[in-house]
């Protein structure tokens, strides 16, 4: 996929992480600009994950203390806190709202085996590690400026017995979704990209504009005051009145699908949900 560098000015350079964020993290920009959102996580507060250190490695571990169900309409286990970006959030997707989430199964290790994945793993990232109420596990892999969500199957992760982890393959319709997903952890290991430059595809430069134009317009700014700050005052007053109204309806479009991408359209588009009029994300 071509990727292409953006100009950059002091006004928009605090976007550059999103350069490097996953679909799924993308999903939560949006989402945690949700006005109900926002409100639903204010009244979950109290029901917020115990947080603890693993015994056996510098892991991070989060335990759901109590069901919340506020957080199953929204496609996700627990509500993170919306002031939190997508590298920063513990944002956790239900396999239903995620179902490209990548998969890894535990089985036991041999006599005198180790699991190279684990150890290479280890020194380069953090790793957050997840239990629901049900007993389910997840990892959330931080490093190199992105996040993997992982989702374990099999014997515990962090229990008595150590354990081998291999990626998994639930079905061959989920192959490309699950492919793209190992694609992102791969970016975790060997020299990777220079992250001292953001690159961008076609894709990503839409979904950053967009969350732009939702946080100026929060801010209280014109859809004229969003297209100078995205494209230049040279260019706006070129093109704003042109009888053709390309500019002025381009900017029109971006914010039509950004709010539709943050008010449920994130769990179709970003996350690959498939919800129909008998299907639910939790």
């Amino acid at each position: 996929m071509k990727t292409f560098t953006l100009e950059s000015n002091a006004a928009l350079v605090g976007y550059d992480y999103l350069s490097r964020l996953s679909m799924d993290r993308w999903a939560w920009e949006y989402l945690r600009r949700n006005h109900r959102f926002q409100r639903d996580y204010a009244l979950c507060t109290d029901l917020s994950p115990s947080v603890s250190i693993a015994p056996c490695a510098p892991i991070r571990m989060l335990k759901s203390r109590s069901e919340q169900k506020l957080a199953g309409r929204w496609g996700l286990l627990f509500l993170p806190d919306p002031a939190l970006n997508g590298f920063q959030a513990d944002a956790v997707w239900s396999e239903a709202a995620y179902p490209g989430q990548v998969e890894i199964h535990c089985s036991p290790c041999g006599p005198g085996e180790t699991c190279n994945l684990w150890k290479r793993t280890l020194p380069i990232a953090k790793i957050t590690y997840i239990i629901d109420r049900l007993g389910r596990e997840y990892l959330l892999v931080r490093g190199k400026g992105c996040v993997v969500q992982v989702r374990c199957t099999g014997l515990p992760l962090i229990g008595l017995e150590p354990v081998r982890m291999k990626f998994t393959l639930p079905d061959i319709e989920a192959y490309e979704r699950m492919a793209r997903g190992q694609k992102a952890v791969l970016q975790l290991y060997g020299d990777g990209p220079d992250l001292s430059v953001p690159l961008w595809t076609k894709t990503t430069q839409i979904l950053r504009n967009g969350l732009i134009a939702l946080d100026c317009l929060e801010r209280g700014m014109s859809r004229r005051e969003i297209a100078v700050l995205l494209y230049g005052e040279a260019r706006v007053a070129d093109a704003w009145n042109d009888d053709r109204g390309s500019l002025r309806d381009a900017v029109k479009y971006l914010v039509r699908k950004a709010e539709a991408l943050r008010d449920g359209g994130y769990l179709m588009e970003l996350l690959g949900a498939q919800i129909g009029p008998n299907q639910k994300v939790a």
